[in-house]
């Protein structure tokens, strides 16, 4: 079976089971959740530390980011990202400052010095940690932040005034939004969000009608696709199966069809245009990234793998289906009317990457097309409905099922 997930679209809290609401509630009555509140409606300046390394891993905590402004509206919030995330974010009302500091492999000993001195010399009254590394949780404390408010895996409670517990089988966006609960804050399920100017956005058409489309005078679809990925052997689902279903699309359609990625991804794109019997326009490292999110938020319709693209065509609201291993759609897929998630479960869990790339590759052209008409057939009036994957469905059940044997 390669099933999509169809659970009731319900509140998510509710949706994760009596568990893992008792606990929430047992750190919301706490005296270090009641003191950081107290904390939180005096203080000044607050950082935000995501992950330093993928875009996708920050767009999915932008209902994070409004939630606490909305509670807090008095916070001047800096966000620690990286750098494409801080290009992606640029227009968020909930954010007021960015710290881009990507973190290059083998420099972890500069990245944590540079990390404690932007925290040290920032003035900030309190932190939110919502990566889960140990050295972010100890420089922030070290840097002097009083209030520290995060995950509390990889030993990180003696450095937290409030550790949360991190829940594995949590989706991420769910597990962002348990941190604002566990202080209190009656955080509500959401989709992450992006936007773009009107300038950013007319540019991103003159973009496309310098290169042929022609979609707003003829009302042809806009068909995204992202086939290539930055770990191609455990996401990467095959270039001739995007050829198939974009090939298919367009017939029915009568979609214009294009496909983005990072310079890194050209050979694979190559591979999918050359494999298609219908013409695609390939922008595949042509584009500064903040024109290529604003292209991906002028689709109809976005299909790719598990990357930062997929979260931002969501975050826009754009019809998406995205294509998983079955050991990351857990945490990181989608299941709304208008966003849904595929993968393949195999009978033998996946535990390596040859294996995770055995699975993807079981994922059928048609359950993707399938999918792909179910998501543009579904009325736009849906689009804001959401409900990640919870941690009760019968899919997530059965991943976890397979996990143990």
């Amino acid at each position: 079976m390669t099933p999509t997930v169809t659970s009731p679209q319900s509140e998510t809290l509710r949706k994760a089971g009596a568990p893992l609401r008792e606990e929430i509630a047992r750190v919301a009555s706490s005296p270090k959740a009641a003191q950081a509140r107290l904390q939180l409606l005096s203080a000044k300046r607050v950082a935000l530390v995501t992950k330093f390394r993928f875009m996708g891993d920050t767009l999915v905590a932008t209902p994070f980011f409004a939630q606490l402004k909305a509670a807090y509206p008095h916070l001047h919030t800096t966000l620690f990202t990286a750098h494409t995330a801080a290009i992606a974010l640029q227009n968020s009302t909930a954010l007021d400052a960015f710290e881009p500091m990507d973190k290059p492999n083998g420099q972890r000993l500069h990245h944590s010095r540079d990390l404690y001195s932007r925290l040290k010399n920032g003035n900030y009254d309190a932190v939110f940690l919502l990566n889960r590394s140990f050295d972010s949780a100890a420089l922030a404390a070290f840097a002097g932040i009083k209030t520290r408010i995060g995950y509390d895996n990889e030993w990180r409670s003696p450095f937290l005034s409030v550790p949360i517990h991190y829940r594995w089988d949590r989706n991420e966006v769910d597990a962002h939004l348990d941190i604002l609960r566990a202080i209190g804050v009656p955080a509500l399920d959401a989709l992450p969000e992006l936007s773009f100017s009107p300038t950013q956005i007319q540019e991103a058409r003159q973009i496309l009608k310098a290169k042929g489309w022609s979609g707003e005078h003829e009302g042809r679809p806009l068909l995204g696709f992202q086939p290539g990925a930055n770990d191609p052997l455990i996401r990467e689902w095959g270039a001739e199966r995007y050829a198939t279903v974009a090939d298919k699309l367009i017939e029915e359609t009568g979609g214009f069809a294009l496909i983005l990625g990072g310079k890194e991804e050209r050979e694979t794109a190559e591979r999918m245009a050359s494999s298609m019997s219908r013409p695609v326009l390939n922008l595949v490292g042509g584009l500064p990234l903040a024109q290529s999110l604003a292209v991906i938020g002028l689709c109809n319709l976005w299909i790719g793998n598990d990357s930062g693209l997929l979260h931002s065509a969501v975050a826009q609201r754009v019809s998406s289906v995205g294509i998983f291993g079955p050991n990351k759609i857990a945490r990181w897929g989608y299941d709304t009317p208008k966003h849904r998630s595929v993968t393949h479960f195999p009978d033998t869990p996946a535990k390596d990457d040859a294996a995770i790339h055995r699975a993807i590759a079981a994922i059928s052209v048609t359950q993707v097309l399938d999918t792909a008409r179910s998501v543009l057939t579904t009325p736009d009036d849906l689009k804001t409905h959401c409900a990640p994957y919870f941690t009760d469905s019968p899919e997530h059940a059965r991943l976890q099922a397979a996990r143990r044997r």
